[in-house]
C-alpha cells in the first residue's frame, strides 16, 4: 500500500511539473523612454522613410501591404488580444456602454479612501488610493486655468475607446475633501532629490492646493480603477514582444491597430504613441497570456493633458517637415485649414472643433508607424466601428464627463457627432450618416 502511495505521488509530481513545464512565462516588464521615442518617431522615422527609394515607390502606385491578421471576411482574426467585437459589429446598449469595463462607478465611499502614494511634482498631480474593499485607483486632477478639461475628456474618451472594442480602463469622475481622506499606514514617496519620505497630509494638502476647486469647495478627480493583472510596460505601434509567444505579427501589420486611425481621429486622440499604452499579464480563461491596454485619454477631445489643444493639433505633427517647407516656400503666406476654425472659448472644452476637421488628412501629435502603414481596407474597418455610435450612445458618453456647464456638454455632443458623420461620409460613404448600429 505504502508502494502505491509513493508511486502515484511520484505521478502527481510529475503531472505539476509537466504543467509547470508547459505553462506560459510572464514576459519581462520593459520601459520605453520616451524621449527617444519622440526624437525617433520625430527625426529618424521621416528622414529614413524619405529617403527610401523603394518605400517611395510603393507610395506612388498606393500599393501598401494589406494587413496580416484578417479572415476570409476581411475581419479582425479572433481571438484578439487587442480588440473584441463591440459597437459597429455587436449590438450595445448606451446603458452597455456607460458601465464598460465597469463598474463604472469609482471607489467605494462606505468609509475614507486610504492614500497609499501621491505625485506631487512637475504639471500633472495625482494620488493613488484604495477604497474599503480594497480596490486601487489613481485619481488624477485637473490644472486649475482648465477647470474639468482634462478629468472630462479622460472619462468620455475612456468609455467610447471600450465601446468601440478596445481594452480600456474604468474611469469615473469624482468630488472629493481633505476629509474622505486618511493616510495608509507606512506609505512614502520619492521627493525631488529622490529621497524617500513618509506621506503626510499636508503632502496630501499641498497637492490639493494646486488644484481648482467646485464651487462647492470639493475637488474634481478622475479615478482611474488599476487593471488587473500584473503590468509589463508599454506596447509599441510597431514590431513585437519578442518574449509573449502570442506576439505574432508585427504590430503595424495588425488591422485592430491600424483601423484605430479612423477612431483615434474622430475623438482626435493625438497623443496616440507607446506612453498611452499599456501590456497586462492576466489569468483569464484558465490561461495566462498578455492583454493589451489603451490609457490615458487626457490628451483628447480638445484637451492636451496640462493645457488645451493647439489649433493645429490633428492637422500637422510636432515637428511637420512639410509643413515647414511650405510655409519657407511661400514666405509664411500660405494660410493652413486649422487657421480658419473657431474657438469654441469654453475652458472645460479646450480646443475641439468640426468644421475644419478632415478624416483622411487627421494627424496625431508623432508619427505613428501603424497609421503609417495603413490601407483603405483599414480605415474603412475603424469608420465602421464609428458609424456604429448613434446620437444616443454619444450623449450617454459625453454625460460621463460631468460638466458642470451644460454648453460644453451640448458642445462636445454636437462636435462628436459631427465629426462621426464626416468620417462615415469621406471614407465609409455607403453608410448613413445616422450611424445606426448593424
Amino acid at each position: 500500500m505504502r508502494r502505491l502511495v509513493f508511486v502515484l505521488g511520484l505521478l502527481a509530481l510529475a503531472v505539476r511539473v509537466t504543467a509547470a513545464a508547459d505553462a506560459p512565462r510572464m514576459p519581462k516588464p520593459t520601459r520605453i523612454s520616451y524621449y527617444y521615442d519622440a526624437f525617433d518617431k520625430s527625426l529618424v522615422r521621416p528622414i529614413t522613410r524619405t529617403t527610401d527609394l523603394a518605400l517611395g515607390a510603393r507610395k506612388l502606385v498606393h500599393n501598401h501591404r494589406e494587413a496580416a491578421n484578417v479572415d476570409d471576411s476581411d475581419q479582425v482574426r479572433l481571438p484578439s488580444t487587442w480588440w473584441q467585437p463591440r459597437l459597429g459589429y455587436r449590438p450595445l446598449t448606451p446603458q452597455q456602454m456607460v458601465i464598460g469595463p465597469g463598474p463604472g462607478t469609482g471607489p467605494l465611499r462606505d468609509r475614507k479612501w486610504r492614500v497609499t502614494g501621491v505625485k506631487n511634482q512637475g504639471v500633472s498631480l495625482g494620488l493613488r488610493i484604495k477604497d474599503s474593499s480594497g480596490q486601487t485607483f489613481q485619481l488624477k486632477f485637473d490644472t486649475p486655468q482648465w477647470a474639468e478639461m482634462s478629468t472630462g475628456a479622460d472619462v468620455v474618451v475612456s468609455h467610447l475607446i471600450w465601446a468601440a472594442g478596445y481594452n480600456a480602463p474604468d474611469n469615473a469622475i469624482v468630488n472629493l475633501t481633505v476629509n474622505d481622506l486618511e493616510l495608509a499606514q507606512g506609505a512614502t514617496y520619492q521627493d525631488i532629490l529622490g529621497h524617500t519620505r513618509p506621506i503626510t497630509m499636508e503632502v496630501v494638502k499641498g497637492i490639493l492646493a494646486k488644484t481648482p476647486p467646485n464651487a462647492d469647495g470639493t475637488y474634481r478627480a478622475v479615478a482611474s480603477r488599476f487593471l488587473k493583472g500584473k503590468p509589463l510596460g508599454e506596447w509599441e505601434y510597431s514590431g513585437r514582444r519578442g518574449d509573449d509567444p502570442e506576439d505574432l505579427i508585427p504590430h503595424q501589420h495588425r488591422r485592430e491597430i491600424r483601423g484605430f486611425y479612423s477612431i483615434a481621429a474622430w475623438v482626435n486622440h493625438t497623443d496616440g504613441s507607446a506612453r498611452n499604452t499599456l501590456d497586462m499579464w492576466v489569468d483569464d480563461g484558465g490561461r495566462s497570456f498578455v492583454r493589451h491596454y489603451l490609457i490615458d485619454f487626457s490628451g483628447c477631445l480638445g484637451s492636451g493633458s496640462v493645457n488645451r489643444q493647439l489649433y493645429s493639433a490633428g492637422d500637422e505633427y510636432f515637428a511637420d517637415f512639410g509643413t515647414m517647407l511650405t510655409s519657407v516656400a511661400t514666405l509664411g503666406l500660405h494660410r493652413f485649414s486649422w487657421e480658419y476654425t473657431r474657438d469654441p472659448h469654453l475652458p472645460s472644452v479646450g480646443f475641439f472643433e468640426a468644421s475644419q476637421f478632415h478624416p483622411r488628412d487627421w494627424r496625431p501629435f508623432l508619427p505613428n508607424p501603424a497609421y503609417d502603414e495603413d490601407t483603405e481596407r483599414d480605415r474603412r474597418w475603424g469608420a465602421r466601428i464609428v458609424a456604429g455610435f448613434s446620437d444616443e450612445h454619444i450623449r450617454a458618453a459625453v454625460a460621463l464627463g460631468r460638466y458642470s456647464d451644460p454648453r460644453a456638454e451640448a458642445y462636445i455632443v454636437q462636435t462628436l457627432i459631427a465629426r462621426r458623420d464626416k468620417i462615415v461620409s469621406e471614407i465609409l460613404p455607403e453608410r448613413s450618416t445616422t450611424a445606426a448600429a448593424p
